[in-house]
């Protein structure tokens, strides 16, 4: 299965395993040891090294990875990334005359990015802004996440397991993992060697700062799914119309600005038969709805909810909102897990149909 991607090995994307190790053999010498069980530590250190060296020789003989953007402004001019390269290099986007911004752990696709602004300033969404805060990407795995569950989501490495039987059919594809935040569920995607490449997309600058950490700490993505970070919009996401395997959106949605216009955007990059999957929060009357019925709670749901469609920070859903997204964009098949105020939900972007051609037919 094809996707935005041309796969031919894969990528250079830690530093060297052996460098702490080389690290390690300058303070020996200060040890009150005898010089000959040094010089054993040392032996045993450069066997180490060695063997990290011919590890690594293997991972990259392969080569690389190459994924495929496109300007954000046009939506027409292709930029073509390696996989998680140190550094990322700028995209120029010459029908646009833009040039677009590359950070050391990450590429900006967003429409402001490599622009000094004058005057105009878009006025963010609070929820948006919440999560830019570095003090949020830092706490966001080191105990913000894990509060989750007091709500009923099931844990991520059980969320993961249901999110992969939903992503069944685009596996062998490219994945989007969009609002990654610290890139929690993009390593799991990545580790699970399902997909060949994980795209961890996200809004937030410290987020991906955040994540990068996070990859460069965990040596098993030495060997995974090839990994490239991007800081794009989720409502004009920077790929071409049907170049997507798959899309998934991990406790994410109840933050985006523009749900509608974000829903818009992951259809139109679907390819037909891509797969879109999410996961957020239903509203604290989700649990009674469960049990008598949503619509006879929705009165509650609507009056009573404090993450109503009226906040700017996040929102509570009703699931037949939801339902209703999924719907407006021409995404199908819609099917879902749920349990208290948590639920993942995924739909499918139809099969083309010749000119003139009816489901029916």
């Amino acid at each position: 299965m094809q996707g935005p991607v041309a796969a031919i090995g894969i990528g250079q994307r830690l530093q060297h395993p052996a460098a702490k190790l080389i690290g390690g053999l300058g303070q020996l010498h200060g040890h009150p040891t005898s010089a000959r069980c040094v010089a054993r530590r040392q032996r045993q250190l450069q066997a180490r090294v060695a063997s990290a060296e011919a590890v690594q020789q293997q991972v990259q003989t392969p080569g690389v990875t190459q994924f495929k953007f496109v300007c954000p402004i046009c939506l027409n001019s292709e930029f073509v990334v390696h996989s998680s390269p140190n550094p990322y290099q700028q995209c120029s986007c010459q029908r646009c005359a833009r040039t677009f911004d590359a950070k050391s752990k990450y590429l900006d696709l967003t429409l402001t990015s490599g622009v000094q602004q004058q005057v105009y300033q878009q006025k963010m969404w609070q929820g948006t802004e919440l999560f830019r805060q570095p003090l949020i990407s830092f706490v966001y795995e080191r105990g913000w996440r894990q509060n989750f569950a007091n709500v009923g989501f099931p844990g991520p490495e059980k969320e993961f397991d249901m999110a992969m039987s939903y992503l069944a059919p685009a596996q062998g594809g490219i994945l989007i993992d969009a609002s990654c935040g610290t890139g929690l569920f993009t390593r799991l995607f990545a580790r699970s060697c399902k997909f060949s490449g994980v795209v961890a997309l996200d809004f937030s600058e410290s987020m991906l700062q955040q994540a990068q950490q996070f990859f460069a700490e965990d040596p098993a993505l030495l060997i995974s799914t090839p990994i490239v970070a991007v800081r794009a919009d989720v409502g004009r996401l920077p790929f071409a119309t049907g170049s997507v395997d798959a899309i998934h959106a991990g406790a994410a949605i109840h933050c985006w600005p523009n749900p509608q216009a974000a829903m818009a955007e992951i259809s139109r990059v679907l390819k037909p038969g891509g797969v879109f999957v999410a996961s957020t929060f239903l509203t604290p009357f989700a649990p009674l709805g469960e049990l008598i019925g949503d619509k006879i709670v929705r009165p509650l749901s609507q009056n009573l909810n404090p993450f109503g469609a009226n906040t700017r920070t996040f929102r509570y859903w009703e699931e037949d909102e939801l339902k209703d997204l999924v719907a407006i964009v021409g995404l199908t098949g819609y099917t879902r897990i749920r349990s208290r105020m948590f639920i993942m939900f995924a739909a499918t972007k139809p099969m083309q149909l010749e000119y003139g051609e009816s489901e029916a037919s």
